[in-house]
């Protein structure tokens, strides 16, 4: 299986595969590639429309991070002697990011900072973000040199490890050009999903999503983060049809609180179905070394040119921070990424 960093060989291989296997639709979601192309969000439709069961499966939610998604996607679709149940399969939810080699969307929004639910608010930042903001954010371009590791530290080791975090990470409203930033409003992704999930799942009183994403976590390590704690029967039901991938991820204590996260925002948009989400998040680089990954690129959009040396080194270091190259690597996470998928699919 090719890992493909080009959207347009990405979204062209898993559209002909998917068509092997049933309906494809490309909706169009807004910009360009660096090639020009239009970009769209491709979805695969496979097995029975009226199935009582449907089961999700999205990458790319975090543009360059569907590098993996792609490439687990693809494999199981390689791979798949037909499912028996009605399977959606979401190929790169943010194409602009995976397109630009970025994590957010062409707003600088991250997407899972993005779905408040009803009466939450896109203000404010969690606490220590502006004390974290001025070196994590400068005004500069990219810089190999730059000291963002050794103040990460400093400031963890004043503050613990955990509150710089969650500062760093939980997401924040005020600063447009900063990490993590949730944005001022509903990304484009929220229509988008909003007008057509209730037509994906419609007849299914039960809907199982994964979502797949990389950069936390142990290299090469599948944590399955569940949305109910351990000892409800939902988490004890996921557990046994999961196994021992899951039973890490409810025991982890995480290193921050998401705010605006995708999964409670679908199972309140779809509150007459049974919905979980999970996140499938394969670990790549230590959680420091994905900051500063993130901080760089960052620095180089925004105050850099693209064609820069140094803007190039920096897209490149978030790429493979979040889709190493190592060999033994990738093929770890597409075993795992493969087996995770048919384990959410086959019957009970």
């Amino acid at each position: 299986m090719s890992w493909l960093y080009g959207w347009e060989e990405a979204s062209g291989a898993f559209r002909t595969l998917a068509r092997r296997h049933g309906e494809v639709e490309r909706i169009p979601h807004g910009g360009r590639s660096p090639a020009g192309e239009p970009l769209t969000v491709d979805v695969a439709l496979l097995g029975p429309s009226d199935a009582e069961r449907c089961v999700i499966v999205s990458s790319g939610l975090h543009g360059v991070e569907g590098v993996a998604g792609s490439a687990i996607q693809r494999a199981w679709l390689e791979r798949l002697p037909g499912p028996s149940t009605r399977v959606v399969l979401i190929h790169i939810l943010n194409p602009f990011g995976f397109a630009w080699q970025r994590r957010v969307d062409a707003d600088n929004i991250d997407l899972n900072r993005n779905f408040l639910l009803a009466g939450e608010k896109y203000t404010g930042s969690p606490p220590g973000w502006r004390d974290v903001a001025p070196w994590l954010v400068p005004p500069r371009p990219a810089n190999r040199w730059d000291p963002v590791l050794p103040k990460a530290l400093f400031a963890a080791a004043r503050k613990g490890r955990k509150a710089v975090f969650q500062a760093v990470s939980g997401g924040q409203y005020e600063t447009p050009r900063g990490l993590f930033y949730g944005g001022s409003g509903p990304a484009a992704l929220q229509e988008l999903l909003r007008e057509n999930l209730p037509r994906w799942t419609a007849g299914a009183g039960e809907v199982l999503h994964l979502d797949i994403h990389t950069g936390l976590g142990t290299s090469g390590g599948l944590q399955l983060l569940l949305p109910r704690r351990q000892g409800t029967p939902e988490a004890d039901a996921l557990v046994r049809r999961f196994g021992p991938d899951a039973r890490p991820a409810l025991e982890q204590v995480r290193h921050y609180r998401v705010q605006g996260g995708l999964g409670n925002w679908c199972e309140e948009l779809l509150p007459d179905r049974a919905y979980t989400l999970c996140a499938a998040e394969f670990g790549t680089v230590s959680a420091l070394e994905v900051v500063a990954a993130l901080h760089q690129e960052n620095r180089a959009w925004f105050w850099g040119r693209r064609e820069d040396p140094r803007s190039v080194w920096a897209r490149t270091r978030l790429a493979h921070a979040f889709a190493p190259v190592s060999p033994a690597w990738r093929q770890r996470v597409l075993d795992r990424g493969v087996h995770l998928i048919s384990q959410a699919t086959e019957p009970r």
